[in-house]
């Protein structure tokens, strides 16, 4: 029988090294969570077992969250309902509505009559399935719960889909907001200012300071058309690309999170994403060392993604993993203080779950307070703009009129 060299987490929140038996990955996990020890890495003969899960990182995919769960439910539906997988793989590959969901498929039936198993396929690099849903279904397959793997990843990304639309439906309204007043600018500028100024012109009547002004802002706009798009393209290249370096990343997000309740509001997001990655890794047994790989690509945050860096680096050194979490100061002190509490009493599993779950409403009250600030603060805007074009066409018309009155 093989022997497997680990670390892990005890009850009192210790780093402990030790060396046990067993046949597989799978028999070890279930030795060590049978003793109260959380698996932090676990190696066998020098190798470190799991790597097949977090080989390839890059939570990236062609393929959309809903999809992505759409799809592990119906896979899970097929082993529950006990249907031969390739015949379930090709019922999907015919069944499904996402056309991409339906050519992973078609790919990974092909791969398995070629002997392969499922997650081997999910993992190949021409796939576009995620490798965290890879890596569980790896896990799924050794410790024989797939079905129950499967569901846990459709709830995964499920919820997933959810947040990524609570952020978009926050973005869309003040987006939309700021197309319909500069559609109303530009028609003024373009069509009304022009003709009032020739006739109050013509009157002989003299424009206010503010008419000047707003048409000299509108000729200057007319006259320079052309290089305000160009620059306004090039600006927004040059940000696009800066944002996607690693400073500039670290930047953009370190200033997003000082904006008052956007900032409290994307915290809870990364904190839901963090607590919900973990605790799926977690129950699923995959050493904590490695599962922190997964953590960091989905946390969709630099500043998160630095607090989970500083977090690895310490379980290597034997730390503990809420120590180094709070060294970044971006996780908040009651999310640190209930990962303690996990490790120390040995429940960071159902610790996890509960701050998934109260970080999620959180971010939901965020979402809905944002929404719900936008509006005023979006009419305010355009009412103040609206307001200035009135006046600057209204004074000159009024002094034309008590002219004409004379």
């Amino acid at each position: 029988m093989p022997e497997f060299s680990y670390r892990a987490v005890n009850s009192r929140g210790e780093i402990v090294n030790g060396s046990v038996s067993g046949d597989s990955i799978v028999s070890v996990l279930e030795s060590l969570k049978n003793n109260g020890l959380l698996p932090v890495e676990i190696k066998k003969q020098g190798v470190l077992t799991g790597t097949s899960f977090v080989s390839h990182l890059s939570l990236k995919s062609g393929i959309s969250d809903n999809a992505l769960s759409q799809f592990c439910r119906q896979l899970s539906v097929v082993l529950t309902s006990g249907i031969n997988l390739l015949k379930g793989l090709e019922i999907i590959s015919q069944q499904n509505q996402n056309k991409k969901i339906r050519l992973e498929a078609e790919r990974i039936y092909r791969e398995i009559q070629t002997g392969r198993t499922l997650s081997e396929a999910m993992a190949d690099r021409q796939s576009q399935i995620p490798p965290l849903l890879a890596g569980m279904v790896a896990t799924g397959e050794a410790s024989g719960t797939l079905e129950e793997i499967l569901r846990s990843m459709a709830e995964f990304y499920e919820r997933e889909h959810r947040m990524k639309q609570k952020i978009k439906s926050a973005a869309v309204y003040p987006f939309l907001m700021a197309v319909m007043a500069l559609a109303l600018i530009t028609f003024f500028f373009t069509f009304v200012l022009p003709q009032i100024t020739a006739v109050i012109t013509a009157s002989g009547g003299k424009l206010p300071f503010i008419t000047r002004i707003v048409i000299a802002m509108a000729e200057f706009i007319s006259n320079n058309i052309a290089a305000i798009i160009t620059v306004l393209i090039f600006l927004g290249l040059l940000l696009n690309r800066f944002f996607k370096t690693p400073g500039g990343r670290m930047k953009r997000d370190a200033l997003l999170l000082k904006v008052p309740l956007l900032g409290k509001t994307l915290k809870a997001v990364a904190t839901v994403r963090f607590a919900r990655t973990a605790y799926i890794l977690v129950k699923s047994g995959i050493p904590l060392l490695q599962g922190l790989d997964y953590i960091k690509q989905n946390v969709n945050n630099a500043l998160a993604q630095k607090a989970v860096v500083l977090a690895q680096q310490g379980l290597q050194r034997g730390e503990s993993l809420a120590e180094n979490l709070s060294k970044a100061n971006f996780f908040d002190g009651m999310t640190i203080h209930m990962i303690s509490i996990g490790e120390e009493t040995g429940e960071l599993e159902r610790v996890l779950k509960e701050m998934a779950e109260f970080y999620d409403r959180e971010a939901e009250s965020g979402f809905s307070r944002l929404l719900a600030l936008v509006e005023p603060v979006m009419l305010l805007i355009i009412g103040g703009i609206v307001s200035v074009i009135i006046l600057s066409v209204m004074l000159p018309m009024m002094d034309m009129f008590s002219h004409i009155k004379r």
